[in-house]
């Protein structure tokens, strides 16, 4: 039985979605039960009873616009932070959020620990799943050393290996192939993945190899990635507003792609546990596929599989 601990606090929409996304998840699959942490409110209908679902109330949310400071890691009762030590304490198997960003990574780091010392965690999207391909970081990180961006590519290459039998192709994101473009410290980047044996390194990437060709494992610092996902997001929510306006259907081409061949939400990597994060805007359709990517990541059991591959390439 694969058990998920889902923060019902953190999505735009409010905790009813939530509910709503964990009950069609449950009917699906008899061998998932979910721990749903959430708020009482004066308004907040609970769903019914089910044999898989627990229902654990905390006195603390944080919101979606929260700074991270050091009070953060003081509120103990915070529907994320319980959820968090739910995995650490193997209570639960992966656990899945809608809500800050910041605050998640944060307290992941505090409450579940690093993989490694100096390996920083990153958040990973599939930007396709056959074959799968992977962006990474995408705002875990926003200052990012040279060897940190190392570290991002050993730990999108594990994730590769881990989730499917593709052999991981790392490209690093610059403004051109060249060898004489990019910051120093891409360069330096550039020097360190040239010198290991693994993962693959194949060279720079550009913004055009993103969604096809060999590499297939695109690394950047947390300030790019966000903007690029961002800005594929927008630009496809964008054609399919213009395409509906002139009456294409074309649509549903697009929307069916979109929903089989990407899953919902993105995996924070290098922390000691499973955890997908996904975006705060989910609507019910969206939190489904961010809980069922938690059920595929707990099956694999990802973040054993990630430290046994490092493990090993450390050996």
């Amino acid at each position: 039985m694969i058990r998920v601990a889902l923060d019902a606090m953190g999505g735009d929409l409010g905790p009813r979605i939530a509910f709503e996304g964990a009950l069609e998840v449950l009917s699906q699959y008899p061998d998932i039960a979910i721990d749903i942490y959430y708020a009482p409110g004066v308004h907040l209908e609970l769903p019914a009873p089910h044999a898989r679902l627990s229902l654990i109330p905390c006195h603390d949310t944080i919101a979606a616009d929260e700074e991270v400071t050091r009070g953060l890691f003081r509120r103990c009762d915070s529907t994320l932070y319980q959820a968090l030590t739910s995995l650490k304490e193997q209570r639960s198997h992966v656990v899945v959020t809608m809500g800050n960003t910041g605050a998640m990574v944060a307290l992941a780091r505090h409450v579940l620990g690093l993989l490694r010392p100096k390996l920083y965690p990153a958040l990973i999207r599939e930007l396709h799943s056959k074959p799968l391909r992977c962006l990474v970081d995408l705002g875990a990180n926003v200052h990012c050393p040279a060897t940190m961006l190392q570290g991002f590519a050993q730990l999108g290459a594990a994730y590769v290996e881990a989730l499917s039998d593709v052999p991981p192709r790392i490209g690093l994101l610059n403004v051109g192939v060249e060898n004489s473009k990019g910051s120093s410290v891409i360069k330096e980047a550039d020097r360190l993945l040239s010198a290991k044996s693994w993962p693959v390194y194949l060279g720079y990437a550009e913004g055009s190899e993103l969604f096809h060709g060999e590499k297939n494992v695109i690394v950047c610092d947390g300030m790019v990635g966000n903007a690029v996902l961002k800005a594929s997001e927008g630009l496809l929510k964008f054609l399919l507003g213009q395409m509906q306006s002139l009456g294409s259907n074309a649509p549903s081409l697009f929307e069916s792609f979109y929903q089989t061949e990407r899953r919902h939400g993105a995996c924070l990597v290098g922390v000691g546990g499973n955890l997908v994060k996904g975006h705060g805007s989910s609507d019910r359709a969206a939190i489904v596929g961010a809980i069922e990517y938690g059920i595929d990541i707990a099956r694999a059991d990802l973040c054993s599989a990630i430290d046994a591959r490092l493990c090993n390439e450390e050996m």
